[in-house]
């Protein structure tokens, strides 16, 4: 759908992605849906607005990431329809995806669902285009759920025995506040040319422009933070990583079985690990769930990317 924009916003992002005003121009063709130029401004006006730091990024960087998260949302939105029959104008109106947009809007630091509306109404963002791509998310995450949940295999005891070797041993434990970019290639020689790439766009303009534009995770739409986990949430791998990193500093590559990981160390503190056994069980079983969840996610998404019609115009 093409929207209606100021002419401050139409001159801003045409000088963003060069797009002529008067011309409407098929850009790819992904399965059976199309993505036009001013369907890449449209994203690149979202994506903007929701990360201002992209728009310190030159015009192919923000067009490129543009045109892959278009071509991620439809490659999911063709998927889910093989499974659910979605009604996106009854999901418009559910109380659930006004509770998505609202933990979104007070993750990214708004007070109030009408101060985000507001906020998307001054640049030109349709709310309702904003809740059917999180509608798009929502029956995604369901799909990876129902399809891999038999195979989520979660070690109770060892988590439960860690947890009381943790808390017997120390009266406080580390917390770290992470940013992730995860990445998924195939051998060893593209593992290295990516991984030298990352590392000279995080050296260019940062870590968390650089997860909006490479890493693979959802996490990458807020700039690849993923907020605060405590160790005893993490691997013992992950954890010897990262335990010695000062704020501000990230890790080596990282092999996981969703790809590459690079963590960044935004802050990290020491907490009292005198916690309630059975709420920190609840949690960390969660945690561990929506982890391994994630990866099967990721895992899919890149299996159906592969097989998916994608031809440039």
């Amino acid at each position: 759908m093409i929207k209606v924009f100021t002419c401050a916003s139409i001159i801003f992002l045409q000088f963003i992605i060069g797009v002529n005003s008067n011309e409407v121009k098929i850009l790819y063709k992904v399965n059976d849906s199309i993505i036009t130029n001013y369907d890449i401004v449209d994203e690149v006006n979202y994506l903007v607005s929701l990360n201002t730091n992209l728009a310190q990024l030159n015009k192919k960087q923000i067009s490129l990431n543009a045109k892959n998260s278009l071509i991620r949302e439809i490659i999911k939105k063709d998927e889910i329809s093989k499974f659910y029959e979605v009604n996106y104008e009854e999901e418009l109106k559910s109380e659930k995806i006004n509770i998505i947009i609202k933990n979104f809007s007070e993750k990214i630091g708004f007070k109030s669902n009408q101060e985000f509306e507001d906020y998307l109404r001054i640049k030109n963002i349709n709310i309702d285009d904003l809740k059917k791509k999180f509608i798009i998310e929502r029956f995604w995450n369901q799909l990876i759920f129902d399809k891999y949940r038999n195979l989520v295999k979660i070690d109770k005891n060892k988590i439960e025995n860690n947890l009381e070797e943790l808390i017997k041993n120390n009266s406080k434990i580390l917390s770290f506040n992470l940013s992730e970019i995860i990445f998924l290639e195939k051998n060893r020689e593209a593992i290295e040319k990516k991984t030298q790439e990352i590392l000279a766009s995080i050296e260019n303009i940062g870590f968390k422009d650089t997860a909006v534009i490479h890493s693979i995770s959802e996490s990458s739409k807020l700039g690849g933070e993923i907020g605060w986990i405590n160790q005893n949430q993490i691997s013992k791998k992950i954890f010897l990583e990262i335990k010695d990193l000062e704020i501000g500093e990230f890790s080596k590559p990282i092999i996981a079985s969703s790809g590459i990981i690079f963590l960044k160390v935004n802050d990290k503190k020491k907490i009292d690990a005198q916690i309630d056994k059975k709420k920190e069980m609840e949690r960390l079983l969660s945690f561990e769930r929506d982890r391994i969840l994630n990866e099967y996610s990721i895992i899919y998404y890149k299996e159906i990317e592969n097989k998916a019609y994608v031809e440039k115009f």
